[in-house]
């Protein structure tokens, strides 16, 4: 393996560019090149600058990367492991706080207002129609 300036035998790899780099050329973690941004005879205009280069914000493959955080899906009501998806507000819930037909808990309650409601009209028709019958 032969540095890529002076093709003497590398000791590192710039962090920067990726390439092989000799001890001379080596300005501690970059080779000299990306550290003044001039590299002579090179013809690309992103190599040539007044003042020093800073790194891309896309790091090559030979550097560490950062590992990306990672958080399971939560339950709504207590941060538990996420199994469903509400179809209604699009909650999270967990097995205990899963609802009738992919509700969730607070939406399945909710859906069933409506019938309490309903069932209590027609209960109150129900007394009403047999009040009548029976003294009408």
């Amino acid at each position: 393996m032969s540095c890529h300036i002076c093709q003497a035998e590398a000791v590192s790899r710039c962090y920067t560019c990726g390439e092989l780099v000799c001890a001379q050329h080596s300005q501690g973690k970059t080779c000299s090149r990306c550290t003044t941004a001039i590299a002579e005879g090179d013809p690309r205009g992103d190599r040539i600058s007044a003042t020093p280069m800073e790194a891309k914000a896309n790091h090559g493959w030979w550097r560490p990367q950062q590992a990306d955080e990672y958080l399971p899906p939560a339950c709504y009501a207590c941060q538990g492991l996420a199994r469903g998806v509400c179809r209604n507000c699009a909650s999270r819930y967990c097995a205990e706080h899963a609802g009738a037909n992919g509700l969730c808990k607070q939406c399945g309650q909710s859906a069933m207002l409506g019938v309490y409601v309903l069932a209590g009209l027609a209960a109150v028709v129900m007394v009403i129609l047999v009040v009548n019958w029976l003294f009408g």
